[in-house]
């Protein structure tokens, strides 16, 4: 690749067209992602002695629903647009467009579009947002916030404006609160047009993960980090405990940023949140996307006093500080890795990652010492951030233990199935012989009688065969009825007296 297809290639990675977008409420979810139902959208957070620091509540109305993901790609794609395009002070009206234009500018089709947008906008304006936070201003002061408000009201093509004016389009008019915050908070900016080609749920995890991204990248660090509930909680979407679920339901979310380049890589390691449910920390690695946005956005006055926080500690596991290294820092530092490396190690990566390098590099050492060409720490640090792959013959501790798992329960079940032949074939000729006996102790009248019983119940097609077989064949053939009848009589004989 020549010097000319490199910057071709980072022209069409970098943000052609920036939107600077609040960072104070659009980091709270307002919109349900999913297609259909309703999710709760209630975030609260206090500190250890109770107070409350941060509440965040949307209730919605009735008529109209909660705000789902036609109503969530206006707000981020036409009314952050307008709004990000309007003069500063922002204006209290501004105009949309007519609903035409709205439907054509975010590609609505099929079934009634005009009136899908108009019930979405009638849903962003009745959605009601109670809550109490703290952020940080355009001059880099920290403001707090406790109000009960709707961000804005709507006004369709033909009604009057508040100014008396005759709309010819679609306008808001905003809330004094709303206006108030988007007057005096800080912007960050991100990438309309990529914006535009995301799915809902995918773009809200670009909004939610470029504050750890950009922060990542601006800090040096190989991967930026989101908690799986902490994700579901923001986004809003449903939360899974179960892993097949998880991994499902975000793989779907990773798909285009990964086929884009802003996602290089993720990674999942479970824990706990702090009442105990199962969760995951997602460790994203930049990719040339993501990078490229960085550069581009500091080069156009990017968000550089921005401070990138963790959203909310209220569902990640808490963790008591302790000097001590953990168990699994002693086993990378008996392998020379220094503690300070073994650390940020056993923080960047999944245990299970570790232990299979490390699994890994004592096979090598003990089968293939020469492989190892730089010291061990180095090469033991190299192969945990590269994942080293795992060579022919070798397998880990868990590899092997479900092996021999599944070996043992493979013969337990063989010699299960083989007692039951035993058992079938003792049975077979305990009835055998209990049919003998009965038939040696019965008179010639009786053995007239039973074979006579015998062959009148036995199966139709097999009394139709042993009336058609030759005579020198019918005596072993009724001899043979005669038996599974005797057989048949003995076995209801025994679960009578059994039961």
């Amino acid at each position: 690749m020549t010097a000319n297809d490199d910057v071709s290639q980072l022209a069409d990675l970098a943000p052609q067209n920036i939107i600077r977008v609040e960072t104070a409420l659009s980091r709270y979810p307002v919109h349900r992602l999913a297609k259909q139902g309703t999710i709760a959208i209630e975030i609260r957070e206090e500190s250890s002695d109770g107070e409350k620091l941060i509440n965040w509540e949307v209730s919605h109305n009735s008529h109209y629903g909660q705000p789902g993901p036609l109503a969530y790609k206006l707000d981020t794609l036409i009314v952050n647009r307008r709004i990000e395009e309007a003069s500063r002070p922002i204006p209290k009206v501004i105009r949309l467009g007519s609903l035409h234009e709205i439907c054509r500018e975010i590609d609505v089709r099929g079934g009634k579009p005009r009136e899908n947008v108009k019930n979405a906008l009638y849903q962003n304006a009745s959605a009601f947002i109670k809550t109490k936070l703290r952020y940080r201003g355009n001059d880099g002061s920290v403001k707090s916030l406790e109000a009960g408000f709707s961000r804005y009201s709507v006004v369709f093509t033909g009604e009057k404006l508040p100014d008396g004016r005759k709309a010819n389009a679609v306008y808001i008019v905003l809330n004094d609160v709303f206006m108030q915050v988007l007057n005096g908070v800080q912007t960050r900016p991100l990438d309309y047009d990529y914006l535009k080609e995301l799915p809902p749920a995918s773009q809200r995890l670009y909004e939610i993960l470029s504050y750890q991204m950009y922060s990542a990248i601006k800090s040096g660090r190989q991967h930026a980090k989101l908690s799986y509930a902490e994700f579901c909680t923001y986004a809003p979407l449903t939360r899974h405990e179960a892993w097949e679920s998880v991994r499902s339901q975000m793989n779907k979310l990773h798909a285009p940023h990964k086929k884009s380049g802003y996602i290089a890589s993720v990674e999942f390691e479970q824990t706990l949140d702090r009442n105990g449910k199962p969760d995951w920390t997602m460790s994203y690695a930049p990719g040339e996307k993501a990078k490229e946005e960085f550069r581009t956005f500091a080069k156009r006055g990017g968000p550089k006093n921005i401070e990138v926080e963790v959203l909310s500690p209220v569902l990640p596991l808490k963790t008591e500080p302790t000097p001590e290294p953990s168990p699994l820092e002693r086993e990378l530092t008996s392998r020379g890795i220094t503690e300070r490396t073994a650390a940020q190690l056993v923080e960047a990566f999944p245990a299970a990652r570790i232990e299979a390098q490390i699994e890994h590099f004592d096979w090598l050492k003990a089968k293939e010492p020469k492989s190892i060409v730089k010291s061990d720490g180095g090469f033991l640090v190299e192969a945990i951030r590269n994942n080293y792959p795992m060579p022919n013959g070798f397998e880990t501790k868990s590899e092997r233990e479900n092996r021999l798992a599944n070996e043992k329960l493979k013969n337990e079940q063989e010699r299960e199935s083989a007692m039951r032949v035993r058992a079938a074939k003792v049975r077979d000729q305990e009835l055998d012989r209990k049919a003998d006996e009965r038939w040696e102790a019965m008179s010639p009248e009786e053995r007239t009688a039973t074979e006579a019983v015998a062959l009148a119940e036995a199966d139709e097609d097999i009394r139709r065969s042993y009336e058609k077989s030759p005579p020198k064949f019918q005596r072993p053939f009724l001899e043979r009825i005669r038996q599974s009848y005797l057989r048949r009589v003995i076995e209801q004989e025994e679960a009578a007296s059994n039961g």
